[in-house]
């Protein structure tokens, strides 16, 4: 069903919606910054060299490269989802 035909012209628009509807794609999408990709490289480059030298230094830097890079997801998710709950308090105030 269209709901656009029946006069709900923002219906892309309306989160409340979406949520309903488990539309939820541009909210499952973490921004990707430069930051977040350098990170990520780091990550792989230290796996590939992990895996022929497992070493205590190698490790650590394993370690603290994945702390940083779930650190970068947990800002980027507590953004999202603030940003969301921003956008359903004005829906729910109009």
């Amino acid at each position: 069903m269209d709901l656009r035909k029946c006069g709900f012209e923002n219906v892309e628009e309306d989160m409340i919606y979406k949520i309903y509807h488990n539309d939820m794609e541009d909210l499952q999408n973490m921004n990707q910054s430069k930051e977040y990709m350098k990170i990520t490289r780091k990550i792989k480059k230290i796996e590939k060299i992990l895996f022929k030298e497992f070493t205590k230094e190698n490790v650590s830097k394993y370690i603290e490269y994945t702390n940083e890079k779930i650190s970068i997801e947990a800002e980027s998710q507590f953004e999202l989802g603030f940003k969301t709950a921003v956008k359903i308090i004005f829906q729910a105030l109009k």
